[in-house]
């Protein structure tokens, strides 16, 4: 407005080009051009930036704007490139709404390409609604080649939800077992509308099924938090399988029953402290599920709380506010990934025996067997004397009084100090169960991959739509909400020190050479440091006090 200067251009016959006609007044008479352009539309900044967003699902306004200006020269509202940026995720990983739509067909093509997994999604009908639409209600998914390698891992399952970001929420249960190596091994997970005995009816009674088929009949252990739903589900669908209680979960409920800090330490003596302690504990069920001297020692791991699993609900990050079908492709390629190395890094290990981690594990207890003392008894057994105490150790059947042999497979500090006295290899008496070849067999199949939506075959499915949206109070978190027993992030206690000069204050990387501005206010012109001045609750030391102060220390010296 108020400028004369003019430019006219035509597109030509080709359609592409265009050319210059005419400019008049070459010079402004305005402070230039304005950086908020009302021809920047929406659609056309996700076009040109929508790599950017690739690269960067969380990239920030401030960052899109940046890019603009320095492309482009414009510039547009905050709350619009957060608009912009929404776009680009539903280009980049479609809509939830869709996502929902194409979960039917997800579990048959999950079929076709991996024969023999199990893929089941259920949906019901709104009858609030006179077109009584179909709505998502459950998804469960193993595929074949990470079930069949259950059989190179230990019997002992960790089942656990997390919640899911996306706009209409949801829960992502999830199934975990453990190798060899002790490391993580995902086999089934589902997604749920909400957390309930229902869900985890639905989940339990497929698991059953997938398990079945591997032909170990119900020798398995299932560990829970007791959470929501778990505990009942397992009593009716599958009451004959072996259970753990998480006892980290337990000492929590402990707390709120007994509250106090001397009664939580003393959680694990609790039925010799308090006896209404071992009235609470006995309400639990069978000691087998919450006492480690009772658990089934064929399943070779005295684990008792359930952290693996979470370590899994870790590593979902970002994926658990994406669409449904985005999140459950990318666990499917975690896993994927995940199975390929390992099978590809046990074929460099230099020991072909044992799996590394054991080889640790033995390592360190040879070096705690030290303060024990082995001698052989008259029955030709050892006794190991570990302080005041002697435990019985069998070599022959594996085994020591303090149990810790028979539950985990590996020998414990006793047990490797006779090991060591009879001259033998602490590696041979591990358990079958810790072997490379069974490790190997866990991971000797694979995941194949699945297509993309657009190159998936016909297939007559109904069209699902989503659940009904629960908008929960507030703005959505996507922080994890800790529990009351959780470590709290706070302020870091340590002292800086930059690494160069040793000065505090700053670390190497904003140091900018010598003392801070702060410690360089606390010294004088002169080089030394200014006295603190004392407190105004203290009253200030009066002339014939610093006199005598000032006379004994003139006496005292030579």
């Amino acid at each position: 407005m108020g400028c004369e200067w003019r430019l006219h251009a035509s597109k030509l016959a080709d359609g592409v080009s265009w050319a210059i006609k005419s400019i008049t007044n070459s010079e402004h008479t305005c402070s230039g051009l304005d950086v908020k352009n009302l021809m920047v539309s929406c659609a056309w900044v996700v076009r040109v930036l929508l790599e950017d967003v690739r690269a960067n699902n969380d990239i920030t306004a401030k960052l899109l704007n940046t890019l603009l200006f320095q492309r482009f020269g414009v510039q547009m509202a905050t709350s619009t490139l957060y608009r912009v940026r929404q776009h680009a995720l539903s280009q980049i990983h479609g809509s939830h709404d869709e996502s929902y739509a194409h979960l039917p067909k997800y579990c048959e093509v999950i079929k076709l390409t991996n024969s023999g997994s199990a893929a089941f999604a259920t949906w019901k009908e709104l009858p609030d609604q006179p077109e009584r639409p179909l709505v998502f209600k459950s998804i469960f998914i193993s595929f074949s080649g990470v079930l069949n390698g259950l059989r190179g891992c230990r019997a002992l399952i960790g089942v656990d939800g997390a919640h899911l970001k996306g706009n209409y929420g949801g829960v992502l249960l999830s199934a975990v077992a453990l190798d060899g190596n002790n490391e993580l091994f995902l086999f089934a997970w589902g997604i749920v509308t909400t957390e309930d005995g229902d869900s985890w009816s639905f989940f339990v009674w497929h698991l059953k099924n997938s398990l079945a088929s591997l032909g170990r009949g119900d020798n398995w252990c299932i560990i829970s938090e007791r959470q929501k739903g778990i505990d009942i589900s397992l009593t009716d669908v599958w009451p004959e399988v072996d259970r753990r209680y998480c006892c980290k979960h337990l000492a929590v409920n402990w707390k709120k029953s007994f509250p106090g800090p001397l009664m939580f330490s003393l959680f694990r003596k609790a039925c010799k402290v308090n006896p209404a302690g071992r009235v609470w504990l006995s309400k639990l069920g069978d000691q087998k599920r919450w006492s480690k001297h009772k658990f089934n020692t064929e399943l070779k791991c005295d684990v008792n709380v359930t952290n693996f699993v979470e370590s899994f609900n870790a590593t979902l990050g970002l994926d658990r506010s994406r669409p449904v079908l985005t999140l459950l492709e990318s666990v499917r390629r975690n896993t994927m990934v995940r199975m390929a190395k390992r099978r590809q890094v046990c074929e460099t290990w230099k020991r072909q025996d044992i799996c590394p981690h054991i080889i640790k594990r033995i390592h360190q207890l040879v070096h705690e067997s030290r303060t024990c003392i082995a001698y052989m008894s008259v029955e030709g057994e050892y006794e190991v004397q570990d302080g005041k105490s002697v435990l019985p150790v069998n070599l022959n059947n594996h085994t020591c009084l303090c149990n810790v042999w028979q539950l985990t497979g590996i020998p414990c500090r006793h047990g490797i100090r006779a090991i060591i006295i009879a001259r033998l290899d602490p590696h041979s008496f591990v358990s079958d169960l810790y072997l490379v070849t069974k490790y190997k067999e866990a991971y000797s199949c694979g995941i194949k991959s699945i297509p993309d939506v657009e190159q998936w075959p016909p297939i007559d499915m109904p069209h699902i739509n989503p659940p009904p949206m629960k908008r929960g109070i507030g703005r959505p978190s996507r922080v994890r909400k800790r529990s009351d027993d959780g470590e709290r992030k706070g302020k870091r206690a340590k002292t800086v020190r930059c690494s160069n000069y040793k000065a505090f204050g700053h670390n190497a990387a904003t140091c900018k050479g010598g003392m801070s501005a702060k410690q360089k206010a606390s010294y004088g012109k002169e080089g030394k440091k200014k006295q603190q001045a004392l407190p105004s609750s203290q009253p200030a030391l009066g002339t014939r006090s610093r006199s005598r102060s000032a006379a004994a220390i003139a006496t005292s010296q030579p």
